[in-house]
This record gives structure tokens, sequence and C-alpha cells, in this order.
């Protein structure tokens, strides 16, 4: 099935055939592509824990993500023979490019019922490349004097084969009872010629297409407007973000940013996040967050589009792409955590947006701590909260889980910590006040910062874990005299507060470029701070073009000859769990579960009893060299919800440069598996990639054969059945 990648579309859901999931719980493994380079190992692989997620939601319903099935309907009882020599593939590549189809839906006109002749109010859309397609719900939105109705959505999708792949475009409208009544369709589009138009301007690519029935023969009424861009990707693309956090104050920002936000158009990628950002808003805008992102957009520059804003409370968190890298977004998600009182006050809390660049999976995280000196513990639960409650992408995995490269900004709240000198009350006293702002003013920060609360509970791996942050040059930004460029106030110490940090897979690096505050912005307590990033992007072949990659369906399969994993968390009351692991994803074919393991904190699972065989769509093998294997562990409960252990991802590189060496070559593996941003325990194994010869297809083909059969039989018998019964017989 084609791995299809959407970009942000309001109210999207993709059409999916219902699938049976086994009954038996156990642990969790989903494969997805991390896109970094391949390491060969001889000893254990530490990695964090990342994937890449499955078919893609609606980005407003985060919380609720389908994963990516295989569309069998049927749970796989493998029968595999005839193992592969590696020698007959190690050589063999697909140097094909990716081609990648984006559909934009900007409007439909004169969109009327069927011999009433009046407008259509609530139309829907299906859109259909090769076997996967996607339905929007019903556009709300009103129609105009014109008869124009808005739609705006976008759709990506990766293309098997561009020389005879084509697109298909239908509206409908719901009729009695729930049925469908189709308003038309535009005439099918081939993407090869759509590849040899290769326009670059948008003006001139959007187009209002003609509705027919189907069979293109007579002309319906109305019609849509489509901005349609059909393209090879490049295998790789170096970009450059920037990343800028502040705490506005509540105060109206200063009409110049200019010191903060970048001013010409050399990143991709922005993303800003802001805290205690509510203030009254000009006239013009009905609400602070619009007159915000104004401000925002003013400063940036005509280049950069919106991909995503979201707020909670008064805190907001915006990301941006510059006009010419629209077509490498797909995927787009948000989410936001209140960790206020009661964990529903917005005052603190996170945001999240998320989404792909090509395939390569960015999150920014945007996060406003517990203040005050004292309060260490309660930032720390902050985070953990914030990781383990965010929901993007696949249903019950955090957002350490899914991503390449995830940064987390925010006014993180940290203070300097002197053991307890400070006082328990939130004014310091004046002495030590003093001595930092003279630490200060001398330029003794690297003395100063051996105090940063941050620092050491990161050393400490109890908030923050794994995670990266560049060197700090410049002055506390806590917390200073509004109106002035660099005297602090005497109510607070000075602290380090707003920062940003970031956390990547392994083998997927980030260049820091630039790390700073912005002294001349002078309207609030807080200094804005700004990161900048160099990193590399992918696009990797969706499926294999090899006719040996098809031949007697050899799909590639990952087996396990152990698997073992320790120091879990105890989940029951009688201080064990019973654990099973997962594994999951877009690159193979269905969930796999391994047995439970009962009641065992150290549990060692039977090669030959307890673990599935992985059966991986038909990725050509370089892409497997750049993919994971997506591991959620839990722990099984009878009476209620399955707890979560942790979660971890596995290099498939790792078993692919095994393969390259001996068709019984094995790969050790030895991963962290981490819970709510935190470590908690190991998996540790070894796996063996194998190319096979598989007869669960042809299960699945023959039972849908059966079943057409079945239906068609049944229809026949009813037509014979009314004719006699009318007499027409």
């Amino acid at each position: 099935m084609v791995d299809i990648r959407r970009s942000e579309s309001l109210f999207q859901e993709q059409e999916e055939p219902s699938t049976k999931t086994s009954k038996n719980p156990i642990v969790r493994f989903q494969s997805f592509s991390f896109l970094g380079k391949s390491k060969q190992k001889k000893a254990p692989v530490e990695i964090g824990n990342a994937h890449a997620p499955g078919d893609p939601i609606d980005p407003e319903q985060s919380r609720h993500s389908p994963l990516a099935e295989s569309g069998d309907g049927i749970s796989y009882s493998l029968e595999s023979t005839s193992l592969i020599e590696p020698e007959v593939f190690a050589n063999v590549r697909d140097t094909s490019r990716s081609c990648r189809v984006t559909v934009v839906i900007l409007q439909a006109k004169d969109l009327k019922k069927h011999m009433l002749g009046t407008y259509v109010k609530d139309p829907y859309f299906k859109i259909r490349i090769e076997d996967i397609s996607f339905k929007t719900s019903q556009v709300k939105s009103s129609i105009d004097k014109d008869g124009v109705l808005q739609v705006n959505q976008r759709f990506m999708f990766n293309v098997k084969d561009s020389k005879t792949a084509e697109l298909h475009v239908e509206v409908f409208e719901r009729g009695m009872l729930g049925s469908e009544v189709s308003l038309g369709a535009c005439l099918e589009l081939h993407i090869a010629k759509l590849l040899e138009q290769n326009l670059d301007e948008k003006d001139e690519r959007a187009k209002w297409y003609e509705l027919f029935l189907k069979d293109g023969k007579k002309k319906m009424p109305g019609k849509v407007m489509m901005d349609i861009v059909a393209y090879i990707a490049e295998p790789e693309q170096t970009i450059n973000v920037f990343v800028g956090t502040w705490n506005v104050g509540n105060t109206r920002p200063p009409a110049d940013l200019s010191s903060w936000l970048p001013t010409n158009s050399f990143y991709e990628i922005v993303a800003i996040g802001a805290q205690e950002c509510e203030y009254q808003p000009e006239a013009s805008f009905s609400e602070c967050g619009k007159d915000w992102l104004h401000s925002l957009r003013s400063q940036l520059g005509p280049r950069y589009k919106i991909l995503k804003a979201t707020s909670r409370g008064q805190m907001r968190l915006a990301v941006f792409v510059r006009d010419n890298e629209e077509k490498a977004i797909c995927e787009v998600y948000k989410d936001s955590e209140a960790t206020g009182v009661g964990h529903v006050m917005a005052n603190k809390g996170g945001l999240c947006i998320a989404f792909k660049f090509w395939d390569t999976r960015l999150c920014f995280v945007n996060s406003h701590f517990a203040a005050h000196v004292g309060q260490c513990s309660a930032r720390n639960g902050n985070y953990r909260e914030i990781v383990g409650q965010l929901r993007v992408g696949i249903p019950g995995m955090d957002i350490l889980s899914q991503f390449h490269h995830v940064f987390w900004l925010g006014d993180l709240n940290y203070r300097l910590d002197f053991g307890g000198i400070e006082g328990k009350s939130t004014t310091p006293p004046k002495e030590p006040w003093l001595n930092v702002v003279k630490m200060i003013k001398a330029g003794n920060l690297k003395e100063l910062l051996q105090y940063d609360e941050l620092a050491k509970e990161i050393k400490a791996s109890r908030v923050l874990y794994k995670f990266e942050e560049g060197e700090i040059t410049f002055a506390p930004t806590f917390k200073m005299q509004k109106g002035s460029l660099n005297t602090y106030s005497e109510k607070r110490l000075p602290a380090w507060c707003d920062r940003i940090l970031w956390r990547s897979v392994e083998d997927c690096n980030v260049k820091l470029l630039s790390y700073n505050s912005s002294p001349a912005i002078m309207t609030s307590d807080h200094k804005p701070v700004a990161a900048t990033f160099s990193l590399v992007t992918y696009s990797l072949p969706s499926f294999t073009t090899l006719g040996l990659a098809t031949e007697n369906d050899q799909r590639w399969h990952i087996r396990f000859t152990s698997l073992q994993a320790k120091q879990l968390r105890a989940s029951d009351i009688g201080g064990s769990s019973d654990p099973y692991v997962l594994f999951m994803g877009p690159n193979v074919i269905r969930e796999f579960r391994t047995k439970v393991k009962h009641k065992t904190l150290t549990p060692v699972w039977d090669p030959q009893k307890d673990l599935p065989t992985l059966v991986l769509k038909p990725f050509p093998l370089q892409r497997l060299e750049k993919e994971y294997l997506m591991v959620r562990v839990l722990d099984f409960d009878y009476t209620s919800a399955d707890d979560s252990l942790g979660f971890t991802v596995i290099p498939i590189s790792l078993a692919v440069a095994a393969f390259r060496k001996g068709p019984q070559e094995t790969a050790y593996f030895s991963v962290e598996l981490l819970r709510h941003g935190l470590p908690t325990g190991t998996l540790e194994g070894e796996m063996i990639l194998t190319r096979e010869k598989s007869f669960a297809k042809r299960r699945v083909d023959f039972a849908n054969k059966l079943v057409k059969k079945t239906i068609a039989a049944r229809n026949s018998f009813k037509n014979v059945i009314l004719l006699k019964e009318y007499g027409c017989g």
C-alpha cells in the first residue's frame, strides 16, 4: 500500500479498510523512518526514543489517529519458504527518486442539487491516486453571492508509478438516510503530464476543473478550483531553522522586533513560542492571538506562510514555512497540555506543533513551567506531564517517540541554585542579589552557570533527558526592569529562565548555528532568546520498482532470535508487571505483538513461541537502511487499560548491515526505554533480516475474491427473486 504524506488539511479523513486486531496483548513495535546515516557497530547501540507515525491524521483531532494497516482484514499466520541469499539483493539498489503529488482543493463553485437546482450547503470530496484515497468531512463554510464555497484542504501522495498513475477527484453530498450522492467528478489527470508542466508560480497552477458524470461524457453543474503540483523530490536537502522564545509579560510588544526575529528569508522554517502573551489588541483585531500573529508576519515578511499556529491560555506557538518549501510539508499536527492548577488552568503547560519536511519529522514544543525559587521538582513534573500527555500522531505514543528532531523552547523557569541562601520568600535577600548582579556585570557567566538549576537537573537525568543545549554566552534573561536594556529587578534573583534545547534520534544530527538573547527589546521583564540550526532532511523512495522485489510476493521480514527487557517499572500492586511488546507503523504490514510474560520485571521471550515475524511493506533496501522499528512496552491488565512501561526505537540499519554479511547473520541491539521522557529500563536482543516468499498475501487475495464472488452470487439471486415476484421472469 502506498505511503501517503498529507499536509495540513482541516477535517480530512483517510478512507481505510476495516481490520481485525489480535485480542492477545503483546509488545508493540512500529516501523518508521528516521533517516539518519546507518552506522555498523559491534557494540550495543544506545539510542533514544523516536519513531515515525503511521498514516496521517486530522490535525485538528490529533488525539485520534488510526494506525496505518495493511488492509488485509485478517490476522497473519505466516508461512515462509525459500530464503533469498543476500548476494541477490546486496548490490541491487532502487535509485529512483520519490514522486510526490500535492493537491490543494481551494474552492468549489455552483455545486447544485440534481433536479432541484439549489445550492449544496455541505459537500465533501473524495480524492484518489492509485490505491490510496482520502475523504474530507463535510465543508461547512458559507457560500458567497457568486456561488463560491471556500474549501482550502491539502493532500499529499507518494506515487508508485508516475507513468500510469492518475488523479481522481469527486464531489458528494449526503442523501437520504446518509447515502452518498455524487455531484460530479473531474476528468482523470495523468501524473506524467503534471510532471511535465513543472510550473513554479502558484497562481499559474491554480485552475478551475469542470465536473462530469463518471463516464466523462455529460457535463455537470459546478466546478472545483485546485492547485496541483507533481514533482520529483531531492534525496537530501539541508535546511536552516530559526527557533525563538519570549515571555512577553502581558504587554504589547514593540513594533520593531528585528533584533530578535530574522529580517531576511534565510530560514526554511521559523518557529516562535510566547508565554504570558495576553494584551489589549489593536482595534482591527478581535483577539490578542491574531494581533500577535500579525506582529510576527509583519516582521518576517511576505515570503513566510503560517504552517500552523496554536494557543492555550497565555501560551502561543506559531510555525512558519518559506513559500518555496510549502510543497515539502505534510502531516501537520498540534496539541496542548495544561499543567496549571488542577492540571486545567492554562497559565502553565505546553503547546506542540509537529510535521514532516519531506520524510524528516520535526516537532516544536513551547512550554511554561512552574515559577519561583524552590519549585524545581514542580518544574520537572511539568516536563514529565507534557511529554506523557501531549498526543500527536500515533495514539498512545509520546512525542519523543515519533520525530527525528524535537525542539523544546520556552520559559522553563529554572533558577540559580545557591543551596537555599536566597531564602523562602520570592523576593531575595539584598546581598545574594547584589553578588549575582556584580558577577553578571563583570562577565563571570561561566562561574554563575555552575549554579544553573536546569543544567544540574539534566545531568541528574531528572528532566529533558538526552536533550542538548548550546553554550550560553548571554546574560540571564530574567528578571529585568521593564524599559531597561540590562537592569535587573530586585524582586527576583536573575536567572536564565528562557531556554531552547533539542533532541535528535541517533545518526540524525543538528548543527547549532547561533544561540543568543535580544537585550534591545525592553517591554517585558524577560529578554527574548533565539537559536538557529542547520539540519539535513531526506526524501526516501517509497516503493520498490524492481521486478525482483515483488516476484512470488517476496518481502523483507525481521525475525527476532532473542529479546529481553531489564529493570522494567513495577506497574502492579505486588511490585511486578506483566510486560508485552508492540511493533507497528507505516513500514510493517500491520501491528505485531509478542506474548505476555507474567509477573516479572526482567522478561525473556522465547523466539520460537513468543515472538512474531515482522513482515515489512515493499520498500527498497536503501530505505530500510534509514528505517527504525518503533517499540512500545506495556503492562497487561485484565480489568483496566494496559499501562505503558516505556518507548524506544530499534534501527533496522543494524539488521541490513548483518544481512549484507550473510543470510544467517544476526544484529545485536540494546536500547533504552523512556517513560514520560525519562529512562525506565532497557530492551535488548538479536534480529535477522530476511527476504522470503510469503503466502500470507495469497491467503488475503483468496479471501477477498471469495467475498466478492459471494456478494455477486447473492445479488444475482436477489435479481432472480425480484423478476419472478413481479412477473418478469
